[in-house]
């Protein structure tokens, strides 16, 4: 059960600066939790150094993914780049958070077959399954820590965090039907739990760590890896 205390805001920058030690501390307890949750990366950034780029939307569009229009997390409904961008800029402070694994080689194999283009192995039964043991459940994994640190910052008195996760949402994701998506006709079953994607908000994970002093790579049987970050301060 999340216990409160009454805190003074601390939801602007200017705010912040009058106490950088208590922020540092804050910043460096949270994403120690977020590491211990299993993040293998989780690291304070400048928000300035976000990445946003139209084409990432563009992405979602052009070829046209399986979910565009069927969940309130993705395109159309999300938010856009411009919105993004504009968002963006009212923080100084991120937290950019990674979880990863390595892939099963069975896995890898499904993926690395020639002359099965990506929109029928897609389709596949055996594809399917193998979501359901690694990117399902890595997600999960990576939107409870976004929401453990976006509740710790708000908490903490830092009323305007807000989290990102990776892809699409995965909340009603039904292995039977993985390209269902949810009733976008209705209202989200999860409005508290869900949270758009980086790339669906027009986020260029790429360039930002980049930006950073990172490098990440597409995704390798070493390292599968889901991003996400949440806007501080």
């Amino acid at each position: 059960m999340t216990r409160y205390k009454a805190v003074y805001p601390r939801h602007t920058w200017e705010i912040v600066q009058e106490n950088m030690e208590a922020f540092e501390k804050d910043m460096k307890e949270i994403c120690d939790t977020a590491s211990k949750k299993g993040a293998s990366l989780a690291r304070l950034i400048e928000a300035s150094k976000i990445a946003v780029d139209e084409r990432v939307t563009l992405k979602c569009t052009i070829p046209p993914c399986e979910m565009y229009g069927k969940c309130h997390m993705c395109p159309p409904f999300s938010p856009t780049a411009e919105e993004t961008k504009k968002v963006v800029s009212k923080y100084e402070r991120a937290i950019l958070l990674e979880v990863a694994m390595t892939l099963p080689k069975e896995y890898w194999d499904i993926i690395q077959r020639e002359g099965v283009p990506l929109w029928k192995w897609r389709q596949e039964p055996a594809y399917t399954e193998w979501e359901h043991k690694t990117q399902y459940p890595l997600w999960i994994k990576l939107h409870d820590i976004v929401m453990e640190v976006e509740r710790q910052a708000h908490n903490r008195g830092y009323f305007f965090a807000i989290g990102y996760v990776a892809s699409t949402c995965y909340l009603c994701w039904d292995p039977a039907n993985p390209f269902g998506g949810c009733d976008t006709k209705s209202s989200c079953k999860y409005p508290y739990a869900a949270r758009p994607s980086v790339e669906a908000s027009g986020m260029d994970i790429f360039s930002t760590y980049r930006n950073v002093g990172l490098k990440l790579k597409m995704a390798s049987p070493e390292k599968l890896s889901w991003i996400g970050l949440v806007l501080i301060v």
